[in-house]
């Protein structure tokens, strides 16, 4: 099978956002569930996508496709925006925002950030999860960066190994108290490797 990764164009907006919803368990149910009468959590992803305002934007990612259609994705920008703006204070209840303050503070300053990836169950084990991190790797370095970090569930050990092997290095332990909409334990991990 032969898989092309690019830049996400609008169209992707709704695949990509799906693949955002998988890869951040549960946190985007968490934070965006009946926030709107007539909207999903993965439909408000899915317009934020397609709305283009940097950084959380379709041209942010980049996809893995192929004729099966785009099997995975990674959403990456600079770290320093990786923060609660005013945008979400004003959108979300204070308590998901309280509950994700910690998450929201943890950054490598003056990295590179991998905000979310993820590659669709049936395409796992090929190597598609592997080439959108050096994808990631190569794009961070190109716009000038020579660190890139992000933020994983402590329980995903899977990620977590791929991540070590790839470079990557834990900085800090990040307290996220459980949610029934969050089904981890342990908090999170910040890691960080040199591009």
């Amino acid at each position: 099978m032969s898989v092309n990764y690019r830049q996400g164009k609008r169209d992707d907006c709704r695949r990509i956002a799906e693949l955002d919803y998988m890869a951040s368990g549960g946190a985007v149910e968490y934070l965006f569930h009946d926030l709107l009468a007539n909207k999903s959590a993965l439909e408000l992803v899915s317009d934020s996508l397609e709305k283009d305002i940097y950084p959380h934007t379709f041209r942010s990612c980049i996809v893995a496709e192929s004729n099966q259609g785009i099997m995975g994705m990674a959403l990456s920008y600079p770290a320093q925006f990786h923060c609660i703006t005013d945008e979400l204070v004003n959108f979300l209840p204070p308590d998901r925002l309280q509950r994700f303050r910690e998450f929201y503070s943890a950054r490598v300053e003056g990295s590179y950030f991998l905000d979310a990836i993820c590659v669709d169950e049936k395409y796992r084990g090929i190597g598609i999860g592997k080439t959108l991190l050096e994808q990631t790797k190569i794009k961070a370095n190109r716009e000038g960066y020579n660190e890139l970090s992000l933020i994983a569930f402590a329980d995903n050990t899977r990620a977590i190994r791929l991540y070590e092997k790839q470079g990557f290095k834990r900085v800090k332990h990040i307290e996220l108290e459980p949610h029934e909409l969050i089904p981890h334990e342990g908090g999170c991990v910040l890691m960080k490797c040199a591009l």
